[in-house]
């Protein structure tokens, strides 16, 4: 009996589901455009009829299926293609996208480090979902594969075997090589199995589907020269028995081997995973100990603020906390370096071996990193592997075990595993960019529901599941935490990112300025937010203490509150301009002093000088911008990357950097639009915004214009998002390092730009200390790293110091500058009359070259891939290919 829960007053009742309302509910299904709505509301929508209509809705997919076969690899790469052809169109349809995307291929071929790229990883947890029928019909192809290779092993032995199989059947008046298809020959076949019982045996299924296959090919291209032989009365029987005992033999010999084989693999997978388990402790250990240092550096900086510079316990604040910024520079990188797949710890072993950090870690934790880092070099895991195979999906597997890329026996075996599924079932194209996608190939086996019957191939990989379960128990379950743990690593990679670029801000005269943006910038300009959105807050902060989650339809029912609607009400109102989100028109921040001296002094000259530079090609300069490198000597290279690009056509830029853009209040409104927004799809009426009924929502006529309307919503935010990319990313230097240089360095006798280049490198101290690291690169050989690092330390209080260090200096007229009381270095120079003072930034951010960012970027970097994902959910069933629509709506497996 088909049961549901009702809840009244705390107390469940359970009622049958009527067997009338099933039925409706199903034939309003069938009738079900999944194009008018998002991907997501289809997951929701098969949740619950899985659990309410169970049988039945089972019932109509397999009926369905039916029509839509998955056997061959030619069937599963054409469901694949469709189903890419239908992902590349939505993506072409986000405005700018195909723009970003082509740009940053062309960026990666320099094998430059992006930030953007932390941000491409698999455009929507729900896509993958129409992808299950096509994986788990992978797995069989492979089962099956491994067959055909063993029975290639054995070619005389399988030959003899299917002639003297036909001689006892011709025997019986039963000539196969009269069969004139596969179909027809399959028919013959079949009437052996009273001869040969061997043939149609239930245990040896995939071995005997395998032999057929080979008869039939090798009857096929031999008909002409295969002479039939009737087999004499007296020897029939002997022979029919001898050859079924042959074939019995065979049978388990084969079997036994690919069984053996899939053991291995199994046993294999859980060795990786245990080593994956192994790495995420070290990096959790690491993440422990930013989180420690990031605590203490908060505690730095309040006290540091209420110090007088004269005062020597503010030397040894100052001193803790460079020393714990730059450790925590050191430890994220490791981080990021994993979870984004641009590992660099063979140069981060070299650098503490060569002492480049030795006054910044301490012996013990020197040698405890080292280990640490050696283990993710060298440790085959799970992911390592999948990355392995995605990055070299085309080269053959043997390549990749004899360059020793793949190393161990373990990550061999599966190594070989996740090849062939990927190659046979066309899964390396569909997960390209997306380790945690391949590493779903295997946690799928197990995951697999809505079959009336589990094929041969599939109880052998379920066997090898046991296999796993038995000496790791849960596999699948650890997969799946694998795959969540890479997920949560990337958002606090981020984050410490974001930690730190304020931390930095800290070192270099900007103590007022950053006490003003964490106490005013991003929490009273948020006010307006919260005065209209207040309920927003609430409905969240509540789903998140009490951990709730919304993925079945009937989740957005039961969650369906007083304070949710009228969050919606106020989310209904969108902003009808980028007014809402600029720091200047902000009602909030009007009467805020730093307001002026932020726009006038720091963002519009930058804004100004930057236009000073690109005049003529201010399009393709402003959206090179979206793309900040990590290093000062490649803030131009996005510039010159795109530029050389014929077909790259930007759209106009011309209003991007007109205002000041609150990063803050654009991250908040998204995620609050984000979390709500399944509501404006199924909602019944612009009034209460109450869901429609599962039934009523499946055959609504308005599906599609509130599908639309969400669309245009998000395409909005997208712009302002990127537009607040750009901004932060000018903010930092991007793009202005090497004209800067070109002005005050070179020959330029443009007096404009010289006097915006001063101005800007008085003012703002963020991009004054980027270029001070662009200069230290430029003019001092870095060769004697910890030489240079203890006369730099130095030089801060010991004049002698001070003049060895300035003998470095190759060319120009820079020199360093100390100033002893506050305890802060300075590179100077001089330029139209006027003193120029660049702040130093820390040593290890001069020694690897690196650009300090804004702390808005890394934020908004996650925010707009965010919002690309809800776009790609809400539009990738519109761009179904006509004759696919009906075939990924009853394969789609909701989780």
């Amino acid at each position: 009996m088909k049961k549901y829960v009702v809840l009244v007053i705390g107390i469940s009742f359970i009622f049958p589901i009527p067997l009338a309302k099933s039925q409706s509910i199903l034939k309003e299904y069938k009738k079900f455009e999944i194009s008018d709505t998002s991907s997501e509301i289809i997951n929701a929508i098969n949740l619950d009829l899985e659990q309410t209509t169970n049988k039945d809705f089972m019932a109509l997919r397999n009926e369905e299926q039916i029509k839509y076969p998955l056997k061959s690899k030619n069937d599963v790469d054409n469901y694949i293609s469709s189903f890419n052809r239908s992902l590349r169109n939505t993506k072409k349809e986000i405005e700018m996208q195909e723009l970003m995307w082509k740009a940053e291929n062309e960026l990666r071929k320099y094998g430059l480090n992006v930030i953007s790229n932390y941000a491409l990883s698999m455009t929507s947890k729900h896509l993958s979902n129409f992808l299950v029928p096509a994986i788990q019909q992978g797995h069989e192809l492979y089962i099956d594969h491994e067959f055909q290779k063993q029975l290639e092993k054995n070619n005389a032995k399988v030959d003899k075997i299917i002639v003297d199989l036909a001689n006892i059947l011709y025997t019986k008046g039963i000539d196969l090589t009269k069969a004139n298809d596969e179909e027809a020959f399959n028919n013959l076949f079949a009437l052996a199995y009273k001869r040969i019982p061997s043939l149609n045996r239930d245990d040896y299924v995939v071995f005997n589907k395998e032999l057929t296959k080979r008869a039939y090919d090798f009857i096929k291209k031999n008909r002409d020269n295969i002479e039939l032989l009737n087999v004499k009365v007296d020897s029939y029987r002997k022979s029919s028995k001898q050859l079924n005992m042959q074939i019995t033999e065979f049978q388990k010999e084969i079997t036994d081997e690919v069984t053996g084989q899939l053991s291995n693999v199994g046993k294999s997978i859980v060795e990786l995973t245990k080593n994956q388990n192994e790495v995420f402790k070290t990096l959790d250990e690491i993440q422990q100990r930013i989180v420690i240092n990031n605590n203490r550096i908060m505690e730095l900086e309040y006290d540091m603020r209420s110090l007088n510079y004269s005062n020597n316990l503010l030397k040894v604040k100052q001193e803790e906390h460079s020393r714990l910024i730059a450790q925590n520079s050191f430890q994220i990188d490791i981080l990021s370096g994993y979870t984004f797949q641009n590992l660099n710890t063979k140069q981060k072993i070299e650098g503490i071996d060569n002492g480049n950090f030795d006054n910044i870690f301490s012996d013990e934790q020197k040698l405890k990193l080292r280990k640490e880092l050696e283990e993710i070099r060298t440790k085959e895991t799970i992911i390592s592997v999948a990355s392995d195979i995605e990055q070299y999906s085309s080269a053959v597997y043997g390549g990749l075990v004899n360059s020793g890329i793949l190393k161990g026996k373990d990550a061999e075996r599966v190594g070989k595993f996740m090849g062939a599924v990927s190659i046979l079932s066309g899964a390396a194209r569909v997960y390209a960019g997306d380790v945690s996608g391949l590493t779903s190939i295997v946690s799928g086996i197990g995951n697999f529901s809505g079959k009336q019957k589990v094929s041969a191939e599939m109880q052998m990989l379920q066997r090898m599941m046991a296999v796993m379960n038995e000496r790791f128990d849960r596999i699948d379950e650890h997969l799946v935490k694998i795959e969540t743990k890479i997920d949560a690593l990337s958002d606090t990679t981020l984050n410490m990112y974001k930690t730190m670029s304020l931390s930095f801000q800290f070192t270099f005269d900007q103590m007022d300025r950053i006490i003003w943006k964490a106490d005013v910038l991003n929490k009273k300009a948020t006010l307006l937010l919260y005065q209209d959105y207040q309920k927003c807050k609430e409905v969240v902060e509540s789903w998140d203490q009490m951990k709730i989650t919304l993925n079945s339809y009937s989740d957005y029912k039961k969650r369906y509150i007083q304070e949710c609607e009228q969050c919606l009400k106020s989310l209904s109102n969108f902003p009808s301009n980028n007014a809402y989100f600029t720091v200047a028109s902000n009602e909030s921040l009007k009467d805020e002093k730093e307001i002026e001296f932020e726009i006038k002094d720091i963002y519009i000259p930058t804004k100004d000088l930057f236009y000073t530079f690109y005049t003529k090609d201010i399009n393709k300069a402003v959206y090179s911008l979206m793309f900040p490198f990590n290093s000062t000597a490649d803030t131009n290279k996005p510039f010159y990357y795109l530029s050389a690009l014929d077909d790259l056509e930007v759209k106009d830029q011309s209003k991007v950097l007109d205002e000041l853009l609150n990063y803050h209040m654009i991250n908040e409104f998204t995620d609050f639009s984000i979390r709500f927004s399944n509501y404006f799809l199924i909602k019944g009426g612009n009034v209460d915004f109450q869901p429609l009924r599962i039934g009523d929502f499946i055959k609504d006529s308005n599906k599609k214009v509130n599908n639309y309307l969400v669309q245009k919503r998000f395409l909005k935010l997208l712009n302002i998002t990127r537009s607040a990319i750009i901004q932060q990313s000018l903010l930092a230097g991007h793009l202005l390092l090497d004209p800067i240089y070109s002005s005050l360095f070179g020959y330029s006798t443009d007096k404009k730009s010289i006097e915006l280049a001063i101005k800007v490198l008085n003012n703002n101290k963020l991009l004054a200390t980027n270029f001070s690291t662009y200069l230290i690169r430029n003019n001092i050989k870095m060769g004697n790293s910890l030489q240079i690092k203890k006369m730099m330390d130095d030089a801060i209080t010991d004049d002698n110091s001070l003049r060895d260090l300035n003998l470095l200096i190759e060319v120009n007229d820079i020199r360093f500058i100390s100033d002893k009381v506050n305890r802060k270095l300075y590179i100077t120079f001089q330029r139209n009359a006027q003193n120029i003072n660049l702040p130093v930034a820390d040593w290890l951010t001069i020694v690897e070259n690196r650009m300090i960012n804004t702390e808005g970027i890394y934020p908004l970097i996650e925010t707009r891939q965010k919002i690309s994902n809800k776009l790609i959910d809400l539009m990738l069933p519109k761009n179904f290919e006509e004759q696919s629509k009906e075939k990924f709506k009853y394969y789609f497996h909701a989780n």
